[in-house]
């Protein structure tokens, strides 16, 4: 069964039992803004690989950077222009997923044939609760059934993944609806997904 945590207001202390298992290189499902998601801390190769191992992937595919706010993102980039940041702050946290050239911050095993990193501040408490928490950022994949269906009911993404991640956490049935990705690592912006967040806020295209 999931780890229920109030979506509005997380309890501390299960807050806290999620860390825990993040801090041991676990793999977690978390709610997000938009879909649930795959999660473990940035700092473990080994998570990062068990990650890639639950999701049937190999370093080739983009996963994306969960941060608190874009000074952490700037870490993970080259540089954020003034007219970017400007952006960025008007629509963050929020359903975006901004792609970017990577700096040397970013962990190896995610840039194999790429040079370029996914970033997302959510706006959802739960993720926010534990960044703050964890004291570092998480790498991230949604959850899905198929290429194009996400799996959105807490319980059964514990049932459909029993024995594979650490831990679920439920923060309700969640929409299907993913995160907007833009990306902004070329002179042009290139949308590259419409999803929930709202592409003309963006004021880029």
């Amino acid at each position: 069964m999931p780890l229920h945590i109030d979506p509005i207001e997380p309890e501390s202390w299960l807050v806290a039992r999620v860390v825990q298992v993040l801090k041991r290189s676990g793999v977690v499902v978390l709610p997000t803004d938009t879909v649930y998601a795959f999660a473990c801390a940035l700092s473990s190769r080994s998570a990062i690989e068990r990650l890639y191992g639950v999701k049937g992937i190999s370093g080739t595919k983009r996963l994306s950077i969960l941060v608190p706010d874009i000074a952490t993102a700037s870490r993970f980039t080259r540089g954020i222009t003034n007219h970017l940041f400007r952006v960025m702050k008007r629509v963050l946290p929020g359903p975006y997923t901004f792609i970017f050239q990577a700096s040397q911050e970013v962990p190896k095993i995610m840039l194999h044939k790429r040079r370029t990193v996914g970033l997302r501040i959510p706006d959802n408490a739960i993720v926010q609760a534990v960044l703050a928490e964890l004291g570092e950022p998480l790498l991230s994949s949604s959850v899905r059934n198929t290429a194009e269906e996400f799996l959105l009911d807490p319980v059964l993404i514990a049932d459909t993944l029993a024995g594979q991640v650490d831990l679920v956490v439920g923060g309700g049935v969640l929409v299907n609806e993913p995160s907007t990705v833009v990306d902004l690592s070329e002179d042009e912006p290139l949308l590259v997904r419409r999803g929930k967040g709202d592409v003309a806020a963006l004021e880029l295209f």
